[in-house]
Order: structure tokens, then sequence, then C-alpha cells
């Protein structure tokens, strides 16, 4: 509808994306795919949407209605609008637009072709194509459950194409939750689509263009991956163009401020008219490439100048799906906008403000933020583990060092650099000096800290800092013992994440006698003929299938007579990355000499052995998952299809009914067991002495108290 364009107005940011993109349509090479990226609420959703109308046919009312906002928005004489009129194509693209959720893209792809379908064709007037009718049945398939393979989608998009006889315009809004999808399910194969669609042969009538909608880097989705993956991921991102959907920092602090609710502000608009005309003209002098107007400043009170100028920064580089900056502004979570809100009151002239310091405590103590970003991960691990050190300290050493450490995860370079003039800005209400702790104060506070060695001064950039860095490179150490790493990923796994027994419940509670099964990693290297397990105690034995090819022919029992299952795998070659990652990373740990005595090195390297390991479980969870891989069970020599985890576990407890079935019930653990227990070797041994001793004795001579105790130990 032309009305959910009402309102659209042409940013600079946006201008500058639409001649980005549109200004490859005219091209026959080059680049066919974009994603925009930037945090929630910056416009990308809204830029896609009027981007999909203008690129509709020449006579619909929604380019009718897009044309007329970049009239009003470029001008008709501009260049700008000049490059619109002449490569927007005159008979449109077919608009194939569909929001990601956790699933598969070939799912959001197919969706998207369902939708561009209906609204291409259904004012077309005549028979429609057999290709729609065709895309109407997969709608009830999919609404029924179904799932596309990405050869299905691919095939799918050319055959639209071809019928359609004009480009496709491919939207994928949300496509972050595909890429979260992908990296859960292990990797590079569902994206590889992505890759296949703009990489298919060029077709001057007929092009495929990609833009996907994303809230932080491509890259940072896969941060779970395994380093082999992540260079997969990359290859994949190589395709397309980022354009960095991102605001300046002043039309960023306005969105701030049209965020925050001033209908309270009244009482004190006489002091905060005040504090917003000295905090302009100190913020005009001390960061003088943006602008910091009285109007700006007051709107976004009561954030402190700076925290609002780095919180987008800050949100833009470090933030999680969950983790924005309206989030922070909105949310009641601790040293959130809104709890500082609810603790602090006006008591004086001085208006209180939010400052660095509880920014820090709200996206690095609070929210988590910086651990999910490994680019950085160095320096804020050095960061946080310093400020954490020095918690004894003084309150307002702490916050200066919180504030510097901000300062430094932004930049290291340019006017937001902690320098001696900014820290103390940043601590302070007012610039003027008229509070308590001023400038001076806080001038006094930097010098002792750097007097205790707690932070550094770089003079040469005037930049105070908390982190050292580390020479030690682990990504690179981390190649290099990767391509050491030649075990087999039955030997990494036995000795990197060994199974444990899996335990017959039903027929253990049933019986009173405990079953389990034996569980071992298994490959093409067994001979499962001569397999026997390795403790006779035991009541069977399940193996866990680590190779590409199930075996021919798989016994029903072991060598030694107890029953086989086998579990096989559809996850491969995800588990042998991940597997070979982890391995790499526990060396390193155990071995590099550097480690000795780089803390910096050392610490993430720590942190990267922890991520790999909860990594490789999450990936064998789900490897071996009976409701994920329901046709990879084999139980005694038999397929057996199961839906549920429940269902294997059942599934154990009949097979030891059926190999054991005179298993006699005795519920007593006491003496139901492989080995007695001490009390009970006492108390058969001191019954068969009666037994030999007394046997002439009514009840073996022993008294009735004396028997019922000795009895109950049995």
């Amino acid at each position: 509808m032309p009305s959910s364009l009402e309102g659209y107005v042409l940013t600079d940011r946006a201008i500058d994306s639409l001649k980005r993109i549109v200004g490859r349509f005219s091209e026959t090479e080059g680049n066919r795919a974009w994603t925009l990226t930037s945090v929630y609420g910056t416009g990308k959703s809204a830029f896609a949407h009027y981007l999909s109308a203008l690129v509709a046919p020449a006579n619909h009312p929604m380019r009718k209605k897009a044309s007329a906002i970049a009239e009003v928005g470029l001008g008709t004489e501009s260049d700008d609008y000049q490059l619109l009129e002449e490569n927007l194509p005159q008979q449109g693209f077919l608009r194939a637009v569909a929001t990601g959720t956790r699933e598969p893209i070939s799912q959001t792809i197919v969706r998207a072709l369902i939708n561009g379908a209906e609204s291409f064709w259904k004012s077309k007037k005549g028979n429609k194509p057999d290709v729609y009718r065709e895309l109407v049945d997969i709608q009830i398939e999919i609404s029924e459950g179904r799932i596309f393979s990405n050869q299905e989608a691919l095939n799918l998009v050319k055959k639209v194409r071809k019928v359609a006889k004009t480009g496709i315009f491919l939207v994928l809004d949300e496509l972050g939750k595909n890429l979260e999808y992908a990296a859960y399910q292990g990797g590079t194969e569902d994206l590889y689509l992505l890759q296949q669609l703009i990489e298919l042969p060029e077709q001057k009538e007929t092009p495929i263009y990609v833009l996907g909608i994303l809230h932080q880097a491509f890259a940072e989705y896969g941060q779970r991956l395994a380093t082999v993956e992540r260079n997969e991921w990359a290859k994949i991102q190589g395709r397309f163009e980022d354009i960095p959907f991102t605001e300046s920092a002043g039309q960023m602090m306005r969105l701030i401020a049209r965020a925050i609710d001033h209908s309270q502000t009244e009482p004190i608009a006489c002091a905060l008219n005040s504090y917003a005309q000295e905090w302009s003209t100190q913020m005009q002098n001390t960061i003088e490439s943006e602008e910091f107007s009285q109007e700006i400043i007051s709107g976004v009170y009561p954030l402190h100048p700076l925290s609002a100028f780095v919180l987008p920064i800050l949100c833009r580089r470090y933030a999680q799906n969950d983790r924005s900056l309206f989030t922070f502004l909105t949310s009641a979570e601790p040293y959130s906008f809104k709890r500082f809100l609810d603790e602090v009151s006006v008591d004086s002239d001085i208006l209180p403000t939010l400052k660095l310091d509880q920014v820090y405590d709200y996206f690095i103590e609070a929210a988590g933020m910086g651990l999910a970003s490994r680019p950085n991960l160095q320096r804020w691990v050095e960061i946080q583990d310093l400020i954490a050190d020095a918690k004894h300290l003084d309150r307002d050493y702490v916050r200066t060092l919180k504030t510097i450490g901000i300062l430094n995860l932004v930049t290291v370079t340019g006017e937001l650099r902690a320098t001696r003039n900014l820290v103390p800005l940043a601590l302070c209400d007012l610039p003027s000096g008229e509070t308590e702790n001023d400038t001076e104060y806080w001038d006094q506070i930097i010098e002792q800290l750097l007097q205790k060695n707690l932070i550094t001064h770089r003079r040469q950039l005037n930049e105070l800092r908390l982190w050292q860095g580390s020479d030690f490179n682990v990504d690179s150490e981390l190649s290099a013992y990767l391509e050491k790493e030649q075990s087999n990923l039955v030997t990494l796994l036995s000795s990197l994440q060994p199974l444990n027994p899996l335990v017959a419940q039903r027929h253990s509670y049933k019986t009173g006698t405990l079953g389990y099964f034996e569980c071992h990693y298994l490959d093409g290297s067994f001979d499962l003929t001569q397999l026997s397990c390795s403790n006779s105690d035991c009541d069977g034995l399940v193996g866990y299938w680590l190779d590409p090819e199930m075996p021919t022919e798989i016994p029903a029992n072991t060598a030694d007579g107890k029953p086989l299952i086998i579990l096989g795998t559809k996850k491969l070659e995800v588990l042998r990355l991940r597997s070979r990652e982890y391995a790499a990373l526990k060396k390193i740990q155990s071995s590099a000499p550097e480690l000795v005595t780089d803390g910096v090195a050392r610490r993430e390297v720590r942190y990267r052995v922890q991520e790999a390991e909860q990594l490789l479980n999450d990936t064998l969870n789900q490897a071996f998952n009976i409701a994920d891989n329901p046709n990879l069970c084999w139980v005694q020599g038999e397929i057996s299809p199961m839906d549920r985890v429940t269902d294997f576990n059942a599934k154990l407890s009949e097979v030891c009914d059926r190999a054991y079935p005179q298993t006699p019930i005795l519920w007593n653990e006491l003496i139901n067991r492989r080995q007695l227990t001490s009390q009970g070797a006492k108390a058969r041994r001191e019954l068969l002495e009666a037994m030999i001793e007394r046997s002439d004795e009514e009840k073996l001579g022993l008294k009735w108290e004396e028997q019922d105790k000795h009895l109950e130990k049995f």
C-alpha cells in the first residue's frame, strides 16, 4: 500500500545507500548483493521497504509514491535523482521480500518468492503461469511443515526468473536470524545457497539482486563456529558489499532524544537550559567534527553528552541482537538508563547525568557485551580483568578506570580517544568546575592512577590507556597447530570428550539389577565382528559411528555376545572441525611458551578453550540427537527409527529385557550388586559362622534383635 511510505524521509545515509545499490542496476558486471548493517532502530527495514517500492513497475502505485518522495528529497535536477531515473527499469523487478526466522535460508527464500509472485502476477490479466500455481501449492506445503533443500530453492529461483522475464530483487529482512540458525546447526552448508544465488550466470534482462538486513556484522553471527568454518563464512560474506547503515553521531543523538520522554522536565527547564548551553560550548571545542547544539544536548539529558555520543558507536561495534542501544534505554536491567531514572533525583541546581562508567557497568558487566566480539577480544579481556582487579580501590578510581576503558574500547585514535582532557570531562556533571568533583579533581585521580601503574599515558598520541596488548597472535598459532593435528576423529574425541555409560533405566528399576551399556566412538577402521566390551560387567555396547559411510553389515552382538547398538550422525564434518580446533587450543594452552609470560594472551586462550569446549559439546549433542537423526540408529543389526530421546532410552531397556530374560527381580541394592559393600560382607560372614557353629540352636543362636539387624543389612 502506498500509505505505508507516508512520512518516509531520505536521510543522507539512505541517499548514499540508494546510489550504491541502484547505481549497479545498469552494470552488466560487478556486485549484485549487499548487506545493510547497523543496530536496531536506525531505519534499515524502512529503507528496504522504500527501495523495494522504488523497483516496482513504473505504473505501480508504490513506485509512484516512492518516486514522489525521491523528487522531494533529491530534487528533480540533482544528479542523484537522474541516477534513479536512468537506472530503474520501467518494467520493474519481481520483488521477493521475506523476514527471516531461525530456519534454513532456503526456506526464507522460498517464502520470499511466494510473496513476490503474489504481488507480481496478482494484478496481471489472463491466466496465471504454471509457476505461480506451483508456488501457491508450495505455500500450503510449507504450512504443513515441508522443508526445502538448497537445490530446490535454487531451481525455483531460476524457474521464476525465466517465467517472469524480468529481474528478481530479493530482500531478506532479519537475515541475522538465518545466520544464527546456520551457526547453531553447524556451519556453511546452509549459507552456500546465498553464494550460489549470487554466482548464477549473469543474464542482462533477468538479473538477480540480493539485499540482506543485519543488526551486526555478517561474521559476528558465526563467532560460535570453528576457525575453519568462520573462514568459509568469510568467503560467502565476501560476495556481499556491506553498507553500514549508520547515521552520523549527531543524527543518532537526535534519535536517542526522540526516544527519551521529556514530559517531566518542566520543573528543571531553567537549569537544563543553562546546562545545555555550557556543554554545547564545551563539546564543540572538544570534538570539532560533530555538531553539539543546545537542542541535542538538552534532548539527550539525563545522558551525559559524551555518553550519548559514545553509546551508538559502542552498540555498533559490540552489540548483540538482544543488547541494542534501545534495550539499554528502555529495559529495567541493572545499570540501564531506566534504572538510573528510578534511582537518581535532582536535589540541587546541578543536574545529575548518566556517565560513561555506568555505560561500562551495563554493557560490559551486566549485559556481557564484548565477549561475543572476537576482533577486540584481547583488548576487552585485558580491560575487564584490570578493572576487576582494581575493585578494592576507592570508587572514584574505579569510575575513572571504567571511563578510560570504555573510550579505549571505542577507539584509540581520533577525537574520542581517552585524552587527559576528555576523561575528566566525561566524569563531570558540568565542565565549568562548579561541582564538588570538577575536572581538576579528576586530573588528580588520573595522576594517582598513573603513579600506581594502573594506566599508561601515550604522550605521542596524548592517550590514556588501560590495555597494553599482546604480541602473541592466537589465530595464527591456531592455524599452525591445526596443520599439525592429524589425529583421526575417534582418537580426538576419545581423549577430549570421553563417553559415559548409558543406563537402561526402566530395566534397572523393574529388576533391581543395574543394566548399562558401554559407549565408544567407532569408525571404519574397526571390525565390528571382532568388537568386544572392555568391561565384562557391562550389558551391551553403544557405538557412536564417526565415518561418512555406514558399515555394510552390522552384527546383532559384540564378539563377547553383548547386544550392539550403533548411532550415526549427519554432522560429521562440523564435528571434525570443532574437535580439531578444541584439541589445537588445548595444546596451545598447555605447551605455548609465550603464554608463561604473556598474561593477556594466556587469558584469551583460556576464554577460547572454554568457548571451543562448549561449542564441541553443543555439536556432539546435535550430531547424535535422536530427534534430528531419526533414521540413524541400528539396534542389534536392524535399523530402528526413533523420534525422541525417550524412545532411545526405552530401546535400551527393551534390548536388556530381550537379552537377559531370566534376570531375577531382587530389590535390594546392598546385595544386588557386582561387589558387596563392607557391611554386606560382614553380615554374610556372621550369618555363615552362625550356620556352621550353632546350627543346632534355635534361630542359629541369634537373638531376634541381632538377627533382625543382620537381616536388614541384606
